[in-house]
């Protein structure tokens, strides 16, 4: 069943240099059984042909079908922030999409679909993300993105991302908050602040377990799966010498401006969070009373170490 009546996709694309892969995803985009979508790519400077085959792409379609803009040059997550932030980018849906990989031909159907159940608006704040099926440079399948089981809320969303941006599916309400956001806002990844916000908002948060895109894991990603108990050790490690320190610090900026209109219960989780800096019982104690956790218990136990070493905010 065709249900590209439900509404535009604005498909915001951000591409720096991807001429190698950038065709495989453009095609899978093309060939979406949704076909009510408008493709806006920002590049951040590229010096290859991506900018070239983009435009022969969009000379496929009829004009304001695909739109290319000159991104910030600051990278990756300044460059899909940006594209938040601009009011002139309207439509009832948004998605992500990044420049390697290669989407499942019901990708965005199955997202409106998952949406657009019982009293949905696109006023509302509503955010789809998925599973990946991980593959490599030459699409051979290598496994996929961990299962996660666990509820998404506020409070887990303060510690990780629940899903990659490039699954992510949006509705208008959920983009309007980032349009009051500063232009210049510093963000650690469009996909967890996404997340960050929707859940800080009470909005839904839905998680599909079947993945949508052929997500491609090769030398130049700008951002890896993570998966394998070598790389996650060397991550955590990154994570306890401060880099999730420095991530809170930039987290807590966004939800600066939006901590007026957070629900109550948020807001009062939000202060427990933005405590755990101060001394080692209050750090304890908030911690617990927030309820902040990660899909991984042992995941959680290591973070509730690092609390204690005042190593989260």
């Amino acid at each position: 069943m065709m249900m590209s009546d439900k509404g535009k996709i604005s498909i915001l694309m951000g591409t720096y240099n991807g001429e190698k892969y950038l065709e495989k995803q453009l095609r899978s985009i093309a060939s979406q059984n949704y076909t009510n979508w408008t493709l806006i790519v920002s590049d951040d400077g590229s010096t290859d042909s991506t900018c070239e085959i983009i435009t022969r792409f969009a000379k496929e379609f009829s004009e304001g079908r695909v739109i290319l803009f000159q991104g910030p040059g600051k990278g990756f997550a300044a460059n899909f922030y940006n594209l938040l932030n601009r009011k002139d980018i309207d439509s009832p849906f948004y998605a992500f999409c990044d420049q390697d990989d290669i989407w499942c031909d019901n990708k965005l159907e199955e997202a409106i679909n998952q949406l657009t159940t019982n009293d949905f608006s696109p006023d509302n704040y509503a955010l789809y993300g998925s599973r990946t099926k991980l593959v490599d440079s030459d699409e051979v399948n290598i496994g996929y993105s961990p299962c996660f089981l666990k509820e998404f809320t506020f409070s887990n969303a303060l510690l990780q991302s629940y899903a990659g941006g490039n699954t992510m599916v949006f509705s208008r309400g959920l983009k309007t908050v980032f349009e009051t956001f500063p232009a210049n806002l510093p963000i650690v990844s469009h996909d967890w602040i996404l997340y960050i916000i929707c859940s800080a908002m009470n909005g839904t948060v839905i998680y599909d377990r079947e993945p949508k895109i052929l997500y491609r894991q090769h030398g130049q990603n700008l951002v890896g799966s993570n998966t394998g108990i070598l790389s996650k050790l060397t991550r955590f490690n990154r994570l306890f010498a401060g880099e999730f320190k420095c991530w809170s610090e930039k987290n807590c900026m966004a939800l600066e401006c939006l901590k007026d209109r957070m629900p109550a219960d948020n807001r009062r989780d939000y202060e427990r969070f933005s405590a755990l800096n101060g001394s080692l019982l209050k750090r304890i104690t908030n911690f617990i009373k927030g309820g902040f956790y990660r899909q991984s218990f042992i995941e959680t136990c290591a973070f509730f170490i690092m609390n204690l070493f005042r190593k989260l905010v």
